[in-house]
């Protein structure tokens, strides 16, 4: 995982003219980030994935998970593990820093490399138009304590070769941060899903400059 500031994030974007959001290339950074020439110095510290073993969110723990931390000279924080194919594993990304509430922009991984995704509510008339949904914090807990967690992300989430993403909105901008949640579904060989996830700061909202972070 790498967490960066949105205004660098969004200084990766690669479209040479105007396109929908959601489409920007961004293969020049994840190139960086791969081959360890992004700054580190530029990482937001204080963000955490957790494996979510709890099984109302519908995943299945591997038996197996190996977490390989972002040092100095390494932007990834990265989870290795073992499963089979069909398996759904959830992830939660979370901060309790008191900046850089609001996750504002997600890039991930797709057969053309890093893209950004977009990101919105529930669409009109049942038409689900944003790639990675958004609602409150509370709504999804209580989806987890209801049991309908990953049937919920499933139906309004699209799926980004097999990793669906989701974001719950905190109900506090200083207290309760954003979480973004990415589920994970195991193709039948191995495979690298990477996640850019983009925080903005509150402090930052009337500039017009949003925030951005990165999961491997």
């Amino acid at each position: 995982m790498t967490n960066l500031d949105d205004r660098t994030f969004s200084a990766y974007l690669e479209n040479s003219s105007p396109a929908r959001r959601g489409e920007e290339r961004m293969g020049s950074l994840e190139a960086r980030l791969d081959t360890q020439e992004f700054p580190t110095s530029a990482v937001l510290p204080a963000r955490e994935v957790q494996l979510l073993e709890d099984p109302h969110y519908g995943g299945k723990a591997p038996a197996r998970v190996s977490l390989l931390p972002a040092t100095r000279d390494q932007s990834w924080t990265t989870f290795v593990w073992d499963g089979n194919p069909g398996d759904t594993t959830a992830f939660m990304v979370k901060t309790d820093m008191v900046a850089w509430q609001e996750v504002w922009s997600v890039a991930a991984s797709t057969t053309e490399g890093l893209r950004r995704l977009s990101i919105g509510g529930p669409g009109l008339f049942g038409h689900q138009w944003q790639q990675v949904p958004e609602v409150s914090y509370p709504f999804l807990a209580n989806a987890v304590d209801q049991g309908a967690f990953m049937a919920w992300v499933e139906r309004n989430a699209k799926p980004i070769d097999g990793m669906y993403v989701a974001v719950g909105r905190g109900y506090n901008r200083f207290y309760s941060p954003d979480r973004l949640y990415p589920l994970i579904k195991l193709p039948p060989e191995s495979h690298t899903f990477k996640l850019v996830i983009g925080w903005k700061d509150w402090d930052d909202r009337g500039t017009g400059a949003p925030s951005p972070s990165i999961i491997r």
